[in-house]
């Protein structure tokens, strides 16, 4: 029968302050190769997440600030060599467009965007170099995939008084992929702040002419250009009206200070040019733009042209009006980009050196930017990591120092045997194995794919067998056990073990994976169970994925779930046979236990539940179920995913918390008194170098090192983050 639950108190106790240096620091777990260490990278750094826009502070150079789709904001202030997360006080889960301040560039605006709607994305605005930010104007809107430049700063209102730039535009777009859903309300038009993005007005009328438009501004007049499917329209009073002063669809505009009354526009099939601030335009005649390319080794014997190309994306150089860089999509995922030093007459592509990225070069949807003074300097991604260009776009190498985004499909575990060693399956991207406790890793192509995979629940069993579900028909596809004898280089799959993520199928297995405690040939993934290293696998009874093993008892835990319900379940012979404990209303999401067995932290409803085995008070009342406060998110919202007691102090419990709808402000928690009291272990106060660091959002799974007593946080889409704890 199912249990009705109790809540352990009313309140709850959230402690904030100086938790940074009470309580321990966030260190990034980048995925990093050891020959790229050997090559001079610190950090290291994987992407793994669309980018979506980015800016370079116009007056130096040092200050950049990019965005991703659904892993956040991202800001380096030493010209790119390094890069960390800049999170603080934002609580969309990306951005769709970003605009620094171009006369006081520690200020910054960011359109707040997700791949699913939500009222928590809009108009963000940083004034300390993207070090904590603030909501402007938030709006219920998506922005997946919309990639125009569409915040932009009149570079001529700059008020030396006030420490701003007074006027700045944002061309609110429709919704460019069909299929969004959440909270949304689609109204395209333009908007202007007279305060340097402290407050907005929309501009009557001038939806049509910019809304849903890329934006520049004439560098030294402040005449605003607003390009999109309608043609270029420019305005002279500041947007309150404007006239269409070319009629041909344009994708993208560049303007550049080194030639201010230049213009440049790419439609969907080339360019086009102004040499008088819009009024008149001719077309580019160029070369380089219609050779074919060779086709994909493999598909084609022979060169093809490629089919559907269009162009945008332009970016002209500040320093020297003739350099510019821009993009092409067409079919079969053929992106390209394309480099000109000429003005845009003639063009070559631009090549990429991916040779330090840890993961599988990808094809984008590029965006670009210049270096403010220095002509040979552009910036771009490669794959989903930033790239650097210093021959003026012509070659790019991966810059993406201290940039971790990896997505961890399902929860992992460390093995109880070897300390160091932990494989972190990843989706979108196969994963990672490191052997030294994060410090190098190697890439594991589990799928066989060149562009990764969906791989869950990942498995060291030892320092050379592997496992994981590999999903080959996507996120929620089947499960196959894939197993790797070498350490990971190579794989074979086994298809008499797979199991399905839809708790409603016979078939359903959660995709965790757990090493016995005390015998290192069993393990478990999802409802299987090996006792001889992985060479064979049988079908459990009784139990869908193990979760947690108490030390001293050998007492393994797991979850059994169908579409209704879920129960708590326990072996005390290995693995063999299982029984219930306690069965709950909805899902079981994860489970960790004190290292006597004697209480279990159950993450489960979008709470977090305590349940005490031996537990004499909870037993008379007949409910050894309680229900542990936590804090909320700003927004009022609980979603508690996962949970881990530190098998040193079992008094400690973290637990984790994501919203997914937006980031929660509220993620990595930790109580040193079993759940009365909350610390906040995500920053809340404005970055700062070497200090406050903005580690660990939206954490996925996390686990306590019980070799080192570090927290692990493996995290939705914001890469994997170490919690080194100062006790």
């Amino acid at each position: 029968m199912s249990l009705i639950f109790v809540s352990a108190s009313a309140d709850v106790a959230l402690s904030e302050a100086a938790h940074e240096h009470k309580h321990g620091t966030w260190q990034p777990r980048a995925m990093v190769t050891a020959e790229a260490r050997a090559a001079g990278v610190t950090v290291g750094g994987e992407g793994a997440q669309w980018p979506q826009s980015i800016d370079i502070d116009p007056v130096t150079g040092e200050f950049l600030v990019f965005s991703t789709d659904v892993g956040g904001l991202w800001r380096s202030i030493d010209g790119g060599a390094t890069w960390e997360p800049a999170n603080v006080g934002y609580t969309p889960r990306g951005g769709c467009g970003i605009a620094i301040d171009p006369n006081f560039p520690e200020r910054v605006i960011s359109v707040g965007s997700n791949s699913m709607g939500s009222a928590e994305n809009g108009l963000y605005l940083s004034e300390d170099r993207a070090a904590s930010w603030r909501a402007v104007m938030k709006v219920p809107m998506s922005g997946r995939e919309d990639r125009r430049r569409q915040v932009a700063f009149d570079p001529t209102t700059g008020d030396d008084d006030a420490g701003l730039t007074r006027v700045a535009y944002w061309s609110r777009g429709r919704e460019v992929q069909p299929d969004i859903w959440g909270e949304l309300e689609i109204d395209p038009g333009l908007y202007r702040s007279d305060d340097g993005g402290r407050h907005w007005t929309r501009l009557d009328g001038a939806a049509d002419a910019a809304g849903h438009a890329a934006l520049a501004v004439h560098p030294t007049t402040g005449r605003l250009y607003a390009a999109s499917e309608r043609g270029v329209y420019v305005s002279d009073d500041r947007g309150s009206t404007f006239h269409r002063v070319l009629d041909t669809p344009a994708t993208s505009i560049g303007v550049s200070p080194d030639r201010p009354n230049a213009v440049w526009v790419t439609h969907p099939d080339g360019l086009s040019s102004s040499s008088d601030a819009g009024e008149s335009w001719s077309a580019i005649e160029t070369t380089g733009l219609e050779e074919p390319i060779a086709g994909e080794t493999g598909r084609d014997a022979a060169p093809t042209p490629r089919r559907n190309v269009v162009f945008g994306a332009l970016r002209v150089s500040p320093a020297d009006a003739d350099r510019m860089v821009m993009r092409s999509l067409a079919d079969d995922w053929r992106w390209l980009r394309h480099v000109s030093h000429d003005g845009g007459r003639t063009w070559r592509l631009g090549e990429v050196d991916s040779s330090l990225a840890f993961f599988p070069l990808n094809a984008r949807q590029l965006m670009f930017d210049w270096h403010p003074t220095d002509p040979d300097v552009v910036w771009s991604f490669g794959g989903d990591w930033p790239t650097r260009s210093d021959d003026g776009g012509q070659t790019f190498e991966w810059a993406g120092n201290g940039q971790n985004a990896v997505f961890v499909a399902g929860h992992f575990n460390f093995n109880p045997h070897h300390p160091g060693l932990l494989f972190l399956s990843s989706q979108d991207y196969n994963g990672g194995v490191t052997h030294d406790g994060g410090e190098t890793w190697r890439y594991t192509p589990v799928s066989g794919e060149g562009w990764g995979g969906f791989v869950y629940g990942g498995l060291a069993i030892s320092p050379t067998v592997l496992v994981g579900g590999h999903a080959r028909g996507g996120w929620g596809a089947e499960r196959v056990l894939s197993i790797s004898r070498d350490g990971g280089a190579s794989w074979s799959e086994s298809p008499d073990v797979s199991w399905t993520s839809d708790r409603g199928d016979p078939t359903y297995g959660v995709d965790v994976g757990l090493v016995d405690p005390i015998d290192p040939d069993r393990a478990f993934i999802a409802g299987f169970r090996t006792t001889d290293g992985g060479a064979t696998w049988s079908r459990m009874d009784g139990v869908d994925g193990v979760y947690a093993a108490s030390r001293s008892s050998s007492r393994l835990f797991g979850v059994e779930a169908d579409a209704a319900r879920s129960r708590l379940v326990v072996s005390d012979d290995h693995g063999q046979t299982w029984k219930e404990l306690i069965q709950i209303d909805g899902s079981i999401d994860d489970v960790s236990v004190t290292p006597d067995g004697s209480t279990v932290y159950l993450a489960s409803q979008s709470r977090l539940w305590r349940y005490r085995v031996d537990g004499d008070r909870e037993r008379v009342l007949g409910n050894p179920l309680v229900l542990i406060d936590t804090p909320p998110t700003s927004t009022g919202r609980h979603r508690i995913d996962s949970v881990a007691v530190d098998p040193r102090h079992p008094s400690t419990v973290f637990a984790g918390q994501r919203i997914d709808l937006h980031a929660a402000d509220v993620g990595v928690m930790r109580s040193d008194d079993g759940g009365a009291t909350w610390h906040n272990l995500n920053a809340s106060a404005p970055l700062g170098p070497g200090e406050i660091v903005d580690g660990g959002r939206e954490p996925q799974c996390i686990r306590v090192d019980p070799h080192t007593g570090d927290l692990w946080a493996t995290t939705g889409c914001y890469g994997v983050w170490v919690y080194r704890q100062a006790n």
